[in-house]
């Protein structure tokens, strides 16, 4: 198979990762997952950010590409596989804001690579757990492909108005 197929086929399988981490931030307030309890540091485990609703939206999203995948694929384990991929996204994620809380880096505040690449680990975490084959190549075009994503939808974020800060 080509190297452009292979890197298409990697689209697909991280496309419920990519709409979980990007429909998230769309609940603007909930209920924290850390239900506002602080670590043994004294900071929030993972601050105002994460929250019970942005979860189930991710999730919900994120399931909903494994239902057109397994149009695509044939294949009903695409909704199952988009749902665990989700949720390590999400996890993933949270893992980078309890990272960035216990060095002191704020809610909104940057840390580059870790912003970008938190949900693509977790989900490849998933991915990996469950078998499904990556290249090598694959996986690091997905790294720059969410590198490069995350920079560009926060730029025009800030443009809008719907963020303070372009990162």
């Amino acid at each position: 198979m080509s190297v452009i197929y292979n890197l298409l086929i990697a689209l697909l399988i991280y496309l419920p990762a990519f709409v979980a981490n990007g429909s998230a931030p769309f609940i603007k307030n909930g209920t924290p997952i850390d239900l506002k309890k602080e670590f043994i540091d004294g900071k929030r485990i993972f601050g105002d950010g994460k929250t019970f609703e942005g979860l189930l939206i991710a999730l919900t999203f994120g399931t909903t590409i494994g239902v057109i995948l397994t149009r695509i694929f044939n294949n009903f384990n695409w909704i199952l596989i988009s749902f665990i991929e989700s949720l390590f996204a999400m996890i993933g994620d949270m893992i980078g804001a309890f990272i960035k809380r216990r060095i002191g880096i704020p809610r909104g505040g940057r840390a580059l690579g870790l912003d970008q690449l938190d949900f693509i680990l977790g989900s490849s975490l998933a991915l990996l757990i469950m078998h499904v084959s990556l290249l090598w190549y694959q996986f690091l075009f997905i790294c720059g492909i969410a590198f490069l994503l995350h920079q560009l939808t926060n730029y025009i974020a800030y443009m809008l108005k719907v963020k303070n800060v372009p990162w």
